[in-house]
């Protein structure tokens, strides 16, 4: 499916530019995130939070010049292709983490903030382990932290920004759990429905989880936080998915 500009503007009340500017945007060579792939961008949440995450920030205060400049996107897509090699397997999480430090260790604005993040990806002590979700599934993308240790912000700005990240991918990524249950079932494969038990209880705090974060955005992106709100309603409404539900 080809995702155009003015449907992203539409239906996610993305600024024009961001929107154009990732949709006119050239899938990276010899980056194992988009290998094979013919457009930058797709309908899935590895693809779509991109314009998603930069039009968020750039409502909080970030400059649109900093968020699409080659130095902030090259950044995203250096991790992103990092991240592809861990998910692979080619390297182990720990690997992932110091490739994705040196990847923007030249174009730090606050080390303090660099070394937040990695401890809090190490599973040591930091301050983002208390803003994260009770589902594992649903960080199986926070090495993309990593490029917000390259903006200009303050603590204070940075603990905002990793609210606003938190709040956009566990529920992008709750939509993508919804449609794989079945599958993840049988391979192993991270899932935050799984993890929740599949029972009402879980369900039930996943749903608490999701009503927070679209709360969160709307006071950033209305028509955004009302699209996501729709497509998870959605996801959880297709024939079959409630069956996984231990009653």
């Amino acid at each position: 499916m080809f995702l155009t500009a003015n449907a992203l503007s539409i239906r996610y009340g993305i600024d024009d530019r961001i929107a154009k500017f990732f949709v006119d945007r050239d899938p990276p060579k010899d980056n194992l995130y988009w290998k094979d792939k013919q457009l930058y961008l797709r309908p899935k949440p590895g693809y779509i939070f991109l314009p998603l995450i930069v039009d968020l920030f750039y409502r909080s205060g970030i400059s649109l010049e900093v968020l699409l400049s080659e130095a902030f996107v090259h950044t995203l897509e250096k991790i992103g292709h990092y991240a592809a090699e861990e998910e692979g397997g080619l390297i182990d999480k720990p690997a992932a983490v110091r490739s994705c430090r040196l990847a923007v260790a030249e174009q730090v604005k606050n080390r303090e903030l660099l070394d937040e993040v990695t401890n809090y990806l190490n599973g040591r002590s930091s301050y983002i382990s208390t803003l994260a979700t009770a589902f594992p599934a649903l960080h199986r993308g926070d090495l993309f932290l990593f490029s917000l240790c390259v903006l200009n912000i303050n603590g204070d700005k940075h603990r905002e920004m990793v609210i606003i990240w938190f709040a956009l991918i566990s529920t992008l990524l709750l939509m993508d759990d919804a449609e794989d249950v079945s599958e993840d079932k049988e391979t192993g494969e991270e899932n935050a429905f799984i993890q929740s038990g599949l029972s009402t209880e879980g369900f039930e705090k996943i749903k608490v989880l999701v009503a927070g974060n679209i709360e969160r955005l709307s006071k950033i992106n209305k028509s955004m936080a009302e699209t996501l709100h729709k497509s998870f309603a959605n996801a959880i409404d297709k024939p079959g998915f409630k069956e996984y539900l231990n009653n």
